[in-house]
């Protein structure tokens, strides 16, 4: 055995004496604390981590069934030999079902025996901590597996939900266009609201294949080198209407004439999916701002809003497929929560990173985006597919 670190909790120092010697005959090497009654063998145990606590079983004002369950109270798992001078069956088993590991008589002590009690009490130790682990990751991976299916449901609700939004209203208007009931203006309102909703409507799918590229592996880059500006101009042409029809006031401020190695239309896809959350979630006279920074051999894209912002229980799950922060409270705006997903993928094929921060709820959120100006070799290649929920 490895050097061992005990705590010896007895009131008569000949006894404590007798065991030391019974461990140094046993060639264990061990590092002995000792206590001369509960109230210390309880200081030493809070003070630090023992291998194994040896407790006698008569103690000043306190039994060693006392002593052992004031010690598991405390949450202490260490594994405890009792040691008496007298006793009988009955007491052992009570002594066992406290949580002792092992019960010896003084009277019957001897190295080997005090040697063997070590081991077989370590071994129990380390079988009951192992035991504990693997249950705790049990219940975890139980507690996943039912998140991951409480999503799933929750995101074929809101795909349905999304997806017969526009559709009602194309087919609405569409009944109204062919009745022909309508003048000139109407018609052209309801060419324009078909229009937009057959946008919206083909948005949603574009994802869910997005999302489905991404799962199998067949998402692919066609890089090049593409001035920044470019790609920051395409985004926020895609989301100004949306901007001034809600009053946010959009702000961009430039890196410059940069230049990077990127797929053009997926990067033009992230920054629009972080403009147009961040828009969702910004009430009217509220400001979005972009801005790029090159340093060095690095592009920084930063999305800041003054909306609703992110709670903190929420914020590490930000990224993840198919998790929105809560259903009642983000219903009123549209979307399948997927668009940070695709961000996410997109960026790290480039390369890069994202990350979020807010500072709670009402506060605001704040994306930031970090991608190299070259991209690494092979990041043309198809993605590896990703463990998730098949779409």
């Amino acid at each position: 055995m490895s050097t061992l670190s005990l705590l010896l909790v007895d009131d008569d120092a000949v006894d404590r004496m007798a065991v030391r010697r019974a461990l140094k005959e046993a060639r264990v090497d061990a590092r002995i604390d000792e206590a001369a009654d509960a109230e210390q063998a309880l200081a030493a145990v809070k003070a630090r981590e023992y291998d194994c606590v040896l407790l006698d079983y008569y103690l000043p004002g306190s039994t060693g069934l006392e002593t052992l369950n004031a010690i598991r109270a405390l949450d202490v798992r260490a594994p405890v030999v009792m040691l008496t001078g007298q006793g009988d069956e009955e007491l052992a088993v009570a002594l066992m079902k406290a949580g002792a590991a092992d019960y010896l008589t003084k009277s019957g002590l001897t190295p080997d025996r005090l040697a063997r009690s070590l081991r077989y009490a370590l071994a129990l130790h380390r079988s009951e901590e192992q035991r504990r682990d693997l249950l705790d990751r049990e219940q975890r991976a139980r507690l996943e597996a039912q998140r991951a299916n409480r999503a799933k449901d929750e995101f074929l609700a809101t795909l349905s939900h999304e997806l017969r939004t526009p559709l009602n209203a194309i087919l609405g208007w569409t009944s109204l266009l062919a009745g022909g009931q309508l003048n000139a203006d109407a018609t052209r309102k309801a060419i324009g609201i078909i229009e937009r909703n057959t946008r919206v409507q083909a948005q949603l799918i574009e994802d869910l294949l997005d999302i489905s590229r991404i799962v199998t592996g067949k998402l692919r880059l066609e890089l090049e080198p593409v001035p920044l500006k470019a790609v920051v101009q395409g985004a926020i042409d895609s989301v100004r209407h949306a901007a001034e029809s809600k009053g946010v006031r959009l702000e961009v401020e430039s890196a410059g004439e940069a230049t990077v190695h990127c797929d053009c239309a997926r990067m033009q896809q992230v920054i629009w999916n972080l403009l147009s959350n961040a828009i969702k979630f910004t009430p009217a006279h509220g400001v979005v701002r972009l801005s790029t920074a090159l340093e060095g051999d690095r592009v920084r894209l930063i999305v800041t809003d003054s909306g609703a912002g992110i709670s903190p229980e929420f914020l590490p799950f930000v990224f993840d497929r198919f998790r929105q922060e809560d259903g009642a409270a983000t219903r009123e705006h549209a979307g399948l929560g997927i668009g940070l997903s695709i961000v996410r993928h997109v960026v790290e094929l480039h390369g890069g990173s994202v990350s979020a921060s807010s500072a709670g709820e009402g506060h605001g959120a704040t994306f930031v985006v970090d991608l190299p100006v070259h991209a690494p070799e092979g990041r043309a290649n198809v993605v590896e597919p990703v463990p998730g929920i098949p779409v």
